[in-house]
C-alpha cells in the first residue's frame, strides 16, 4: 500500500535525493518520481475543496488528460467537471541540481513549456484557472554573484513574472492566473520546509532568502489558490452597508 503523502517531508522520505554526480538515468528517474509525488501532495491539499481532483491519493490518475485547443494534453494536477470542463490546473516544474552552482540554466526551457501549456488550455477553455509553480532548493537564494547578478531565486522571480498575471479571461492566453517560486530545504535541521513566493510580489530579494512575511506556507498557498478560483467562478458580492 502506498504511504499517504501529506507533507513535503513525506516526498523527501519516499524519493531519496541522488548525489549531484549521479548518472543521468538516475537523476531522470528521481525527477520523475519526485514530480509524481509532488502532484499527489498538491492534489491531497486541494481535495477537500475540489472533489475528484487528480491524481488520486494512491497515486493513480497521474498526468491526467484535459482538452486543449490542440487536442488532449497531460496536466500535473487536474480539476475538471462536466459543467466546467477544466476548472483548475496546476503545472509543476522543478530544478534539483546545479553542477554550475547556479540553477538558472533551464529557465528558458521551462518557460517555453509553461507558455505553450497555458496558451493551449486557455484558448480552448478561457475560464480555466491555471497555477504555475517552480520548485527550487532553498540554496538557490544563496548564490548571488555581484551587484548585477541576482541569486538564482531572484532571477527566477524576474524571469517568470512575465508568465503570471492573467486576472481576466480577456487577458493573454499564454499567462497563468498565478505563478509561484517554491523554495524547499532538502537537508539539514529544516529538511522538508517549503515556502511559496508569489512572483507578482513587488521588490523581491536580490541576494538573500525571503523573510517569513514575504512567503506563504503550504496552507496559505492553498488558500490563495482557492481565492483565485472563487474570484473567477463565484466572485463575492459586497454591499456598502453590509
Amino acid at each position: 500500500m502506498t504511504a499517504e503523502i501529506r507533507t513535503f517531508a513525506d516526498i523527501l522520505d519516499a524519493v531519496p535525493r541522488p548525489p549531484e554526480d549521479a548518472a543521468q538515468g538516475t537523476r531522470t528517474k528521481y525527477a520523475t518520481q519526485f514530480a509524481n509525488k509532488l502532484a499527489v501532495l498538491f492534489a491531497n491539499h486541494l481535495r477537500d475543496t475540489f472533489p475528484g481532483i487528480l491524481p488520486h491519493a494512491d497515486g493513480t490518475g497521474q498526468e491526467s488528460r484535459a482538452r486543449t485547443a490542440k487536442g488532449f494534453k497531460k496536466l500535473d494536477v487536474n480539476y475538471s467537471t462536466p459543467e466546467l470542463g477544466l476548472g483548475l490546473g496546476v503545472s509543476l516544474k522543478h530544478i534539483h541540481h546545479s553542477r554550475t552552482k547556479r540553477y538558472t540554466k533551464n529557465y528558458s526551457r521551462n518557460d517555453n513549456e509553461l507558455r505553450s501549456e497555458a496558451m493551449d488550455y486557455h484558448e480552448r477553455q478561457p475560464y480555466a484557472v491555471m497555477i504555475g509553480v517552480l520548485f527550487l532548493p532553498y540554496d538557490s537564494a544563496d548564490d548571488c554573484g555581484d551587484k548585477n547578478d541576482p541569486s538564482s531565486f531572484g532571477a527566477a522571480v524576474r524571469y517568470f513574472r512575465n508568465r503570471a498575471g492573467r486576472t481576466h479571461v480577456s487577458a493573454p492566453a499564454d499567462l497563468f492566473e498565478k505563478f509561484y517560486i517554491a523554495l524547499y530545504e532538502h537537508s539539514g535541521p529544516d529538511r522538508g520546509k517549503v515556502d511559496f513566493y508569489d512572483v507578482d510580489r513587488p521588490k523581491p530579494p536580490f541576494g538573500r532568502r525571503p523573510k517569513p512575511d514575504e512567503v506563504a506556507t503550504f496552507e496559505e498557498f492553498v488558500d490563495e489558490v482557492i481565492k483565485v478560483y472563487d474570484a473567477r467562478n463565484d466572485p463575492p458580492f459586497e454591499w456598502s452597508d453590509a
